[in-house]
């Protein structure tokens, strides 16, 4: 079995070894870690159909908007529908690339949730309640599970944060805001660990991290903000709850960039910490003034230093100069 290149283990042997730079560059092309002029021409096609889709989608947006009063609302529920099934079933039966049948899947995804909008509109069922975008995840979460296919999975995550985001607003409107920021860092957290397991099973179809460093960021930035409020608040056995979910998060979080070599959870993470941080310092001060900027400015500035000499250490550690 032929051993799989990666960058970090060609980097690796060159820094152990007298390997030149001028054959190292050979190797990295021979490998397929440069992208060719082919790469480039696919990645330029994806990037213009990956436009038009969106340009369709959108004229067909503005479409019902501008001809709304003219238009009986049979024609805009029919015309809506006819799209809806036409792309699919172009989507799924139509011979050609995997990643355009892809993208007019995606396509025809926002296009179910323009149909439940005009539907809102026409018979007044609330277009912005919660259950809105609780129908459009359940009615396309089979396409995505079946697609497999990034982008579509950032469109379900979007719409699984917004439905619960709504329903804390609507319906569970005596959740503590803390509560609610929890909820959204196990939500986007436990969508990494999914995507992790399913990457190192070596059964998704996509390339590259950038789906798990959203859902990662989002996780982060949802269980930063949870800390920040049961500093500033009095949550009693909430609090208990943000710690142990802290503690759970970070240290993972950090044992996952160590264990994969990953600098992104090793930026993102300390960086939330310096947030915690300054907040526990302007909450210990808050009654002098003067006393807190100072403290919180020299925090930030000598803990920011820090983690960013700690990050190229780290990198020149793993990767070289």
């Amino acid at each position: 079995m032929k051993p799989l290149l990666t960058r970090e283990l060609l980097y690796s042997i060159a820094r152990h070894s007298n390997w030149r730079p001028g054959s190292l560059e050979a190797t990295f092309r021979s490998a397929g870690l440069y992208a060719s002029p082919r790469r480039w021409a696919l990645f330029a096609q994806l990037l213009l159909l990956g436009a038009g889709a969106s340009f369709l989608v959108a004229g067909v947006v503005f479409f019902f908007a501008y001809n709304w009063a003219a238009m009986h609302k049979f024609l805009k529920l029919g015309l809506l529908q006819a799209l809806v099934v036409g792309i699919t079933g172009f989507a799924l039966f139509a011979k050609g690339r995997e990643n355009i049948r892809n993208l007019l899947l995606t396509g025809s995804t926002v296009l179910v949730g323009v149909l439940f909008a005009v539907f809102g509109q026409v018979y007044q069922t609330g277009a912005n309640a919660y259950n809105f975008f609780l129908g459009w995840t359940g009615c396309v979460a089979l396409w995505v599970l079946v697609a497999q296919y990034p982008p579509l999975w950032l469109i379900f995550l979007a719409l699984l944060n917004t439905t619960l985001v709504l329903y804390t607003q609507q319906v569970a409107t005596h959740w503590p805001a803390a509560v609610l920021l929890d909820l959204l860092f196990v939500l986007n957290g436990g969508a990494v660990l999914v995507w992790e397991w399913v990457a190192r099973k070596k059964r998704n179809r996509m390339r590259g991290k950038w789906l798990q460093r959203l859902a990662g960021l989002a996780a982060v930035m949802a269980l930063t903000s949870s800390l920040v409020v049961a500093i500033f608040t009095n949550l009693g056995q909430d609090k208990g709850l943000c710690l142990l979910l802290a503690a759970l998060g970070y240290g993972a979080g950090l044992w996952q960039g160590q264990r994969v070599r990953d600098l992104f959870y090793l930026s993102v993470i300390p960086f939330g910490g310096i947030v915690v941080g300054t907040a526990l310092l302007v909450r210990a001060t808050e009654y002098a003034p003067d006393l807190m900027l100072l403290l919180a400015s020299l925090f930030v500035i000598g803990t920011t230093t820090l983690l960013v000499r700690y990050i190229l250490h780290v990198n020149r550690q793993w990767y070289g100069k």
